[in-house]
């Protein structure tokens, strides 16, 4: 079987890795920060900022593949980036000594210089945050090192996610949280169109991307926008709560629409697995509303 270490194993988009990967034939070992137990892979529970530790992990473990998906974005201007992007480098470097074959690293949309057409892979960057500016580096200079090393290497670009056990200041919790508490659930900006991605599907398209040879910038997302409004109501409409909504069109420096080209994920990855927002959103309000 094949190794394949993932970073972030236990986030958003993570915790739905594991399935898609073992189905490709991976023998999946996974880093993550919280005490949790499973035999559905090997877990590890490790911060991957603790350099010696996840050096003696890669030691240890000799993956032949690395999807790297740890990263705090709640924050875009934290100084905890600079700290993400070192370790982030130093992986790379572990990963390489121990006879890594194939990384692939997890950007976002937020790289991009935002405009109101579909975001291509080769489109400007906007790289005016702490975040943009320490994920544009490391995607530079991971995609040198990977060169010189003769590693396959892919940045793929994630676009809006939703999902389960989402920090609860996300949009998805806030709305479901409040409305099972009969609160008022305000939504402001609620002209604003975005390109979501339900994060069980972004997950299958990077274990896709992990088992082909495409290297280079691949955009993950829908190539469809949805508003605020719009994503708010679907979910009331599901739990017969519309009349909690409250919509606000405020003023905005954000572009009326934030959409990706997915195009090099279905021409060239192949991948065309998109659920249906509206039976995702009714197994999610179940699991919340637990």
């Amino acid at each position: 079987m094949k190794k394949i270490l993932v970073t972030g194993i236990n986030g958003l988009i993570g915790q739905y890795t594991i399935e898609p990967l073992k189905e490709l034939g991976f023998e999946v070992y996974g880093i993550g920060t919280k005490n949790i137990t499973t035999n559905k892979f090997q877990y590890i529970q490790l911060d991957i900022n603790n350099s010696i530790e996840i050096e003696n992990i890669f030691s240890r473990i000799k993956p032949e593949y690395l999807i790297h998906l740890a990263w705090d974005i709640n924050d875009l201007n934290s100084n905890y980036h600079f700290n993400l992007l070192v370790s982030s480098i130093n992986m790379i470097d572990y990963f390489y000594k121990n006879g890594g074959r194939r990384a692939v690293y997890i950007g976002s949309c937020f790289e991009y210089k935002f405009k109101e057409l579909p975001l291509k892979e080769l489109d400007e960057l906007n790289l005016t945050t702490t975040y943009s500016k320490c994920k544009n580096y490391l995607r530079e200079i991971s995609e040198f090192y990977c060169l010189k090393n003769n590693i396959d290497f892919c940045w793929a670009r994630v676009f809006y996610v939703y999902g389960k056990n989402e920090n609860p200041k996300r949009i998805f919790p806030y709305i479901i949280n409040n409305l099972k508490e009969n609160k008022k659930v305000i939504i402001n900006h609620s002209q604003l169109k975005k390109d979501y991605m339900f994060a069980g599907d972004v997950a299958k398209a990077i274990a896709l991307i992990t088992n082909s040879d495409f290297s280079g910038i691949v955009n993950i997302c829908s190539g469809k926008s949805i508003s605020l409004k719009e994503f708010a109501l679907i979910i009331a409409k599901k739990m017969n709560k519309e009349y909690l909504l409250e919509f606000k069109e405020l003023n905005t420096d954000e572009p009326n629409i934030i959409i990706g080209d997915n195009s090099k994920l279905i021409n060239e990855i192949g991948f065309n697995d998109y659920s249906n927002m509206e039976d995702v959103f009714d197994n999610l309000i179940s699991e919340y509303c637990k």
